[in-house]
């Protein structure tokens, strides 16, 4: 038996027709997220490719605890998307993410190495600003 733990990280996976990209995804931010609680929150549009039905199978390999489904009747948007799943978020801080690997998991934790260093509460991968 698995005890619950609470996740530091919550991140946020809208999808929409992404049954090959999520598994892949979602592996990778396994191998880079290793060390660090979280919880995925997959927020599908009812995908007519069956991506609920990949990521209920990812589910059931991850746990419930880790991945975390939250899906939607239709195609809603990917604003309100990340604004149901953080409705649903346990994590202390938030990740936004893309299920279509445009934002690639090996960032994540460059970022939260720049996030505990400069004690930020936002930190985005664009290009460098100088304050």
């Amino acid at each position: 038996q698995t005890m619950e733990i609470t996740p530091k990280y919550s991140i946020i996976l809208p999808t929409y027709e992404e049954r090959e990209n999520l598994p892949i995804c979602i592996w990778l931010i396994e191998k880079y997220m290793k060390e660090v609680p979280y919880e995925i929150i997959v927020v599908d549009d009812a995908s007519p490719d069956g991506t609920l039905e990949v990521a209920k199978l990812i589910q059931k390999e991850y746990g419930e605890n880790k991945i975390v489904l939250r899906p939607r009747a239709g195609r809603l948007g990917l604003g309100t998307a990340y604004v149901h799943g953080l409705s649903h978020a346990r994590g202390e801080f938030i990740i936004l993410m893309d299920a279509d690997l445009s934002h690639h998991p090996k960032f994540i934790t460059e970022m939260i190495a720049l996030q505990n260093k400069y004690k930020v509460s936002v930190v985005t991968k664009e290009k460098q600003i100088r304050v």
